[in-house]
C-alpha cells in the first residue's frame, strides 16, 4: 500500500518512492483527471524529498508560465529528466566525499554548506545582481539572517563569485537553451532566468541537506550547526558591525580542500546533449583578454542569427543564392569551431580558420546537394569523405572529395564578410589573415582555356533529339525516347534561347509572361527583376531581341497560351507547388540527360553554361566587337572609359545586326502545332513535385 510523506505528491510503495501528481487542467492536451506516475528510483527519504520538491516546483512553473500546449508524454519526459539529473548530482556529491576520504570530516561538511549558500544567493538574487557581501549588502543581510556564521562569509563570497562568473558565460546560457529546446519550452529571456533560478535552487537544496550525506560528522564542531570550531577571534558579528568597520580587507588565500560540489568529477566519455556544465575555454588567453577589456562576444550557437542580420543588411546587393551560400559557410564554420571547443567569438584564433581550410579538403565535393550531408557535423562530414575516398581507391576511380579552388575562394570571401560583420558590431574578433589559405585567383590566360566553347556544329545535334523530332511521352524519362509527340515547354524553347542569346541560366528560366513584348522591328525580351527572380547585377538588366527562329517555331503562340491560362511564370513546368525550387536548377536536371543522349561522347563539362561561352566566341570570330557581345550577355566591359562612362549599352538594332552573325542551326526543326504539357494545360500540380526544401 502506498504511504504518503510530508512532501506533496510523494508516496512510497514498498521501499521505493514515487511522485504521482495530478496533471493540471491547464494542460488541455492531457485527459482531465489524469496523473503522472514517476518512480524516483530511490529508497532514501531525504533524497526523495529533495527530488519531489523540485518536481512539484517545476510542474507549478509549467502550469503558470507555459505558453504552448503540452502533452502528458512531454510532461513525463521532462520530469524523468529532472529526476535523473538530480539523482546523478546527489550521487556524485556523495561518492566524491568518500573517494577523497572525507566522509566524516567537518571541513568537508562546511565546504558543502558554503557552496550551497553561494547557490542559494544566485537562486534568490539572480546572476545580474553583483553582491559584494560587505557592508550593507542585501546578500550579506540575507546570509546572516539565515544563520550563516560571519567567519564563513569570505568563503561563501569566493564560491558565489566563481559560480556567478560561470553562469554568465555564453556556454552556460547555451546549455540552458539546449535543455529548454529539448523539452519544447519557449526560449525567452524570462524562461531562461526561471530555469537558471530553479537549477541553482536545486543545487543549493542538495548541498544544504547534510543530514544523510554527512551523518558521520560531529556537527557540534561547526558554527553552521550551532558548534564552535572557529577561532575565538572570529566571533559572530552583525551586518551593522560590518558596516561600521568599513570594507573588509581582501581575504587571504584559503588553502583548505575544494568543496565536494566543486571537485572535478571524472566524466563519462560520451557527453550527453543535456549536460549543462560549460566546457572550459580552449583559448585561455583570448577569454581572459575579453574579460579584462569587457568586450562583447557572440556565442558560436548564435552565429546563424548574426548571419541573418548580415543578409538583411546586404539587402538587394545579394541574390538569394548568395545569401544561401553565406549561411552554408557560417554553419560549416560553426561546426568546426564547436569541434575544437570554441564557445564564443573571443576564442576564435587564426588556427581555427586554418582548420576550416583543411576541413574543406576532406569533405565530399557535392555535400551541398545532399540534404542528409548538409545537416552533418564537421567530423561526420569528413568521415563521409573518407568513405568516398576508400570506395574510389577500391574501384580505381577518382574520389569526389575536396572542394575546388574556386569554391574555396568563394567560401573564404563569404567568411571574410561574416567576420567583418561581427567586428563591425563590436564583437571581439582576433586579427585574421587568409594568406596561405585562400587559393590564388587564376590569371586571365589560365581562365580562358578552362571553359569549352562549343561551336554551332558542336551544338547542332541537340536539335535532332526527340525533344524536337518527337518523343514517346511528356514524362521526364519518356522525353528522351523517340516517338511522335512534340511538347512545347522549357525543354523545347530554352535550349534555342541559350544557343542564340547566351544568357545566364536563371535569367531565362525565371522569365515572367509580361517580360515578352514587341517593338517596331519585332519581339523583345525584357530582362528585369520580377516577382520570380532577381538579376545578378546592374548590367544584367537589358533588352534582347527574340531570335527569328524562335518566332518561327511558335514561341509567341506559346507565350499567349501560357498567359491566357493565368500563369505568371513563362515556363511554369520549372516550378513546384510544394517547394521554393530554383527554376534554373530544375531545367539543368531535366535537360542535361537529354543533352548527354544527343551528344554522346562529345558531351562537354558545364554543359549549359558552355552555351553562353559558345555564343560569345562565335560572334567574336565573326568580327562582332567585344563591347557589343558583352552588352548582349549582360556583362560590363572594363578598361575603356568610353564604354563604361560615356556610352549606353548597345541598342536593339545593333544587337539584331550582331546576332545575324550566328549561323542558323535550327532550320531542320519543323514547326509543330502548339502542344502544351497535359498538367500545364489542366493547371495541375507538377507530377515531379515533392515536399522538401521549402
Amino acid at each position: 500500500m502506498a504511504v504518503r510523506h510530508e512532501v506533496e505528491n510523494l508516496t512510497r510503495r514498498g521501499n521505493i518512492f514515487y511522485w504521482r501528481p495530478r496533471v493540471p487542467a491547464a494542460f488541455t492536451q492531457c485527459q482531465p483527471g489524469s496523473r503522472l506516475s514517476l518512480s524516483l528510483h530511490c529508497s532514501d527519504h531525504k533524497k526523495a524529498q529533495v527530488i519531489g520538491r523540485k518536481l512539484n516546483t517545476r510542474l507549478a512553473e509549467l502550469k503558470t508560465h507555459s505558453k504552448e500546449p503540452m502533452s502528458k508524454q512531454q510532461l513525463q519526459k521532462l520530469c524523468e529528466h529532472e529526476r535523473d539529473k538530480e539523482l546523478e548530482r546527489l550521487e556524485k556529491i556523495s561518492d566524491a566525499a568518500k573517494r577523497f576520504g572525507r566522509a566524516g570530516d567537518v571541513v568537508e561538511m562546511e565546504l558543502d554548506l558554503e557552496a550551497g549558500w553561494a547557490y542559494q544567493l544566485l537562486a534568490k538574487f539572480g546572476t545580474r545582481a553583483e553582491l559584494s557581501l560587505e557592508g550593507a549588502c542585501v546578500g550579506l543581510t540575507y546570509l546572516l539572517r539565515n544563520g550563516v556564521p560571519a567567519s564563513h562569509v569570505d568563503a561563501v563570497r569566493a564560491n558565489y563569485r566563481s559560480e556567478r562568473s560561470t553562469a554568465r558565460s555564453p556556454g552556460f546560457e547555451e546549455g540552458i537553451r539546449r535543455l529548454m529546446y529539448n523539452f519544447e519550452i519557449d526560449d525567452t529571456a524570462l524562461n531562461r532566468e526561471r530555469a537558471m533560478s530553479k537549477m541553482f535552487e536545486g543545487r543549493a537544496a542538495a548541498l544544504l541537506d547534510i543530514d544523510e550525506r554527512h551523518e558521520l560528522v560531529d556537527k557540534s564542531q561547526s558554527e553552521f550547526t550551532g558548534g564552535g570550531r572557529a577561532n575565538a577571534a572570529a566571533a559572530v558579528v552583525s551586518a551593522g558591525d560590518i558596516k561600521a568597520a568599513g570594507p573588509a580587507p581582501a581575504p587571504a588565500v584559503d588553502e583548505r580542500p575544494l568543496p565536494t560540489a566543486l571537485i572535478a568529477i571524472p566524466e563519462e566519455t560520451e557527453i550527453t546533449q543535456l549536460d549543462l556544465t560549460p566546457r572550459p575555454a580552449v583559448t585561455k588567453k583570448s577569454t581572459s583578454k575579453a574579460s579584462e577589456a569587457e568586450q562583447r562576444v557572440v556565442a558560436v550557437s548564435d552565429f546563424e542569427q548574426e548571419c541573418e542580420k548580415l543578409i538583411a543588411n546586404m539587402g538587394d546587393e545579394w541574390e538569394p543564392a548568395t545569401a544561401r551560400d553565406v549561411m552554408a559557410l557560417v554553419r560549416m564554420f560553426k561546426s568546426v569551431l564547436i569541434e575544437h571547443g570554441v564557445e564564443h567569438s573571443g576564442q576564435i584564433e587564426q588556427f581555427h580558420i586554418g582548420q576550416l581550410r583543411q576541413h574543406l579538403n576532406h569533405i565530399p565535393t557535392d555535400w551541398g546537394r545532399s540534404s542528409r550531408m548538409r545537416v552533418m557535423s564537421a567530423p561526420e562530414l569528413r568521415n563521409e569523405g573518407e568513405k568516398l575516398r576508400l570506395a574510389a581507391e577500391a574501384s580505381g576511380t577518382k574520389a569526389k572529395v575536396g572542394l575546388a579552388a574556386a569554391t574555396v575562394r568563394k567560401h573564404f570571401g563569404n567568411l571574410s564578410h561574416f567576420l567583418k560583420h561581427l567586428k563591425g558590431h563590436g564583437f571581439e574578433i582576433e586579427e585574421w589573415t587568409f594568406e596561405g589559405l585562400r587559393p590564388r585567383k587564376p590569371k586571365a590566360g589560365e581562365v580562358r582555356g578552362k571553359q569549352f566553347k562549343p561551336s554551332p556544329a558542336d551544338i547542332a545535334p541537340i536539335f535532332s533529339s526527340p525533344l524536337y523530332v518527337g518523343s514517346h511521352g511528356h514524362l521526364r524519362g519518356k522525353r528522351r525516347q523517340p516517338g511522335k509527340q512534340v511538347f512545347h515547354d522549357s525543354l523545347y524553347f530554352l535550349p534555342i534561347l541559350f544557343t542564340y542569346l547566351g544568357p545566364r541560366r536563371k535569367e531565362f528560366a525565371g522569365l515572367h509572361v509580361n517580360d515578352i513584348a514587341k517593338d517596331g522591328d519585332g519581339y523583345v525580351i525584357i530582362l528585369r527583376t520580377n516577382g520570380i527572380r532577381g538579376l545578378k547585377n546592374v548590367q544584367s538588366k537589358r533588352l534582347l531581341p527574340v531570335p527569328e527562329e524562335l518566332v518561327r517555331l511558335g514561341f509567341i503562340d506559346y507565350v499567349q497560351a501560357i498567359k491566357q491560362l493565368g500563369y505568371e511564370a513563362l515556363f511554369p513546368d520549372l516550378f513546384s507547388d510544394k517547394t521554393d525550387n530554383d527554376p534554373g536548377g530544375r531545367f539543368y536536371d531535366t535537360f542535361v540527360p537529354i543533352m548527354q543522349g544527343a551528344l554522346g561522347e562529345n558531351m562537354w563539362d558545364r554543359a549549359i553554361h558552355a552555351l553562353r561561352h559558345g555564343m560569345a566566341d562565335t560572334l567574336k570570330q565573326a568580327g562582332v566587337p567585344t563591347e557589343v557581345i558583352d552588352d548582349i550577355s549582360g556583362r560590363l566591359s572594363e578598361g575603356s572609359e568610353t564604354n563604361t562612362r560615356y556610352t549606353n549599352p548597345a541598342g536593339l538594332p545593333l544587337m539584331r545586326s550582331a546576332l545575324k552573325h550566328y549561323p542558323v542551326i535550327t532550320s531542320g526543326v519543323e514547326r509543330q502545332p502548339l502542344h502544351l504539357l497535359p498538367w500545364i494545360e489542366k493547371k495541375q500540380p507538377p507530377p515531379w513535385a515533392r515536399k522538401g526544401k521549402k
